[in-house]
């Protein structure tokens, strides 16, 4: 048989395939129900954006294991605002353009409450700035400049834990930074090593990996090695004399709140 002569059986054979599918409804229903139904399927586990961590159920945080989207805002020294923008790489922005605060502000919208996700740094515990009246701790300011170098304004990829009781999303943060041939830096992990965040212990707490090779080391173990570093070194908080971490700090100040 020659490649002419093939070609034109199997041209046959398709045209025989397709009348008798649309020969039959049922079969053109049942196509188009299957169809339809991967379609949506493939939109909500990929390409479907997830606008606030309120609209992150169980579920989905198990489909989701990694969100990536754009920092749009630093909070404290070990949180942020992230606007999610799924999809291939290359269409990321075409498909989810970041909106400006100046263009959410003329349409009537709260950018950061109504279309961000609220981010805990996972398994990190940044110095406390001055609020409820408290005066701020030592390297507060050191932190949250470093954050805000780390992740405003970049692609940030989010391997999420949980929402903790605040409706913030705990989740590892990790980032590209030159030169990029080393990978991606895990931004908890970074803040820990530099003596500007303590290892996180509290209730709610997780952990996160910073590569291939990292997930054959316990997590946690990982982030209390690099502390340890950071205290035999005094970098940061640590090279005080008498160091108070975030969690003693945070006690302290709830225990004086409470005896007013």
């Amino acid at each position: 048989m020659t490649a002419q002569a093939a070609l034109n059986e199997v041209k046959e054979e398709a045209k025989s395939l397709s009348s008798t599918i649309l020969a039959s409804p049922a079969l053109v229903a049942l196509s188009t129900l299957v169809c339809g139904g991967a379609s949506y399927g493939i939109y909500w586990r990929y390409l479907r954006r997830i606008p606030t961590a309120a609209h992150l159920t169980p579920t989905t945080l198990r489909w989701r294991r990694t969100l990536v989207g754009r920092c749009t805002s630093v909070g404290d020294a070990d949180g942020f605002r992230l606007y999610h923008t799924p999809g291939p790489v290359l269409l990321r922005d075409i498909l989810y353009p970041v909106p400006s605060s100046s263009k959410a502000t003329r349409k009537g919208r709260q950018l950061h409450s109504d279309e961000t996700i609220s981010i805990r740094l996972a398994g990190a515990d940044a110095p406390e700035a001055a609020h409820f009246g408290n005066v701020a701790q030592p390297f507060s300011k050191e932190a949250h400049d470093e954050l805000r170098r780390l992740v405003l304004g970049r692609t940030v990829w989010c391997e999420v834990a949980h929402v903790d009781q605040y409706g913030r999303l705990v989740a590892t943060p990790y980032v590209l930074r030159w030169p990029y041939v080393l990978g991606r830096t895990n931004v908890s992990l970074y803040l820990v090593k530099k003596g500007l965040a303590s290892v996180y212990s509290q209730a709610g707490a997780a952990y996160g990996t910073a590569g291939p090779l990292a997930k054959l080391v316990r997590r946690l173990a990982r982030l209390r090695r690099a502390q340890e570093r950071a205290k035999r070194k005094r970098l940061g908080m640590w090279s005080q004399k008498h160091v108070e971490t975030p969690e003693e700090y945070k006690k302290r100040t709830r225990e004086a709140r409470q005896q007013q």
